[in-house]
């Protein structure tokens, strides 16, 4: 299995940042919603790692709220557009920004305290195999303190089964991105080619890289034997960012807001 991450986060990492800036006007409803979540939950949140944390947009929203925060990524690109975005914003006493591999994060971490708990937000996760994402979980339960929580917001595998599209696109400014898509159902894996096209013109786009995705992803009860495998007891599931409503069964919704709590050892 190819690693597709670095390809994309590492060596061009401008390619998937238009998509990430194109969701900072939505940071503040989704921590709004986070934060409430975990608070009916009874869960601390005065020192929380944002794991992948992209440009820092949760993390900058949290920092506002006056939450310690760590963020971390794998992209040293994305953590420096981070740190300007964190000073900019005035919350660098409260948030922090470190670039770390997640298959590696114990290490990276080793000289932090523990956490109250792990955040990891907008399908950045199941980028690895089986194993691999299962050892990154393990590693989370080392980071957080007992009771500690870890949040995964992802897509639900039963909702795109019953909505798959083959292809897709998006447009940002200066760029389109065509997307090609197949899935896997005996291995739950959607593997997506992105072609970036960049506007060369008012008429003309030219063809800047084809980058192909390798994503695990999860039904609700799939997710919950992973966690309760991994050091983690299944708390709550709600509906993804944007969906919060009391009507909306788990299994139709797009995305959920998966919520474990540390098990005592």
């Amino acid at each position: 299995m190819s690693d597709w991450t670095k390809e994309l986060f590492e060596k061009h990492p401008e390619l998937f940042l238009g998509a990430l800036e194109k969701r900072i006007v939505q940071a503040s409803r989704e921590i709004d919603v986070l934060l409430r979540c975990l608070k009916e939950q009874g869960f601390k949140t005065k020192n929380i790692l944002d794991l992948n944390c992209g440009i820092g947009r949760h993390a900058v929203e949290l920092g506002k709220r006056g939450i310690n925060v760590l963020g971390t990524d794998l992209s040293p690109h994305y953590i420096e557009i981070a740190k300007k975005r964190a000073k900019e914003e005035k919350v660098g006493d409260k948030v922090r920004f470190k670039v770390a591999d997640m298959r590696e994060i114990v290490s990276v971490l080793s000289d932090e305290k523990p956490f109250d708990g792990v955040i990891n937000l907008f399908t950045s996760f199941g980028f690895y195999d089986d194993k691999t994402n299962d050892d990154i979980l393990l590693q989370c339960c080392q980071l957080v303190q007992p009771e500690g929580f870890f949040v995964l917001e992802i897509i639900n595998r039963d909702w795109v089964i019953r909505n798959f599209q083959e292809r897709g696109f998006s447009r940002y400014e200066g760029m389109i991105v065509l997307e090609d898509r197949s899935f896997d159902q005996n291995t739950s894996r959607m593997h997506t080619t992105w072609t970036y096209l960049i506007q060369q013109d008012d008429k003309n786009f030219v063809l800047k890289k084809q980058i192909t995705i390798d994503h695990r992803i999860w039904s609700l009860h799939e997710l919950i034997e992973m966690f309760e495998r991994t050091g983690w007891q299944f708390k709550v599931a709600y509906p993804g960012f944007g969906q919060q409503k009391s009507d909306v069964l788990l299994m139709d919704t797009k995305r959920f807001l998966f919520i474990g709590k540390r098990q005592n050892i």
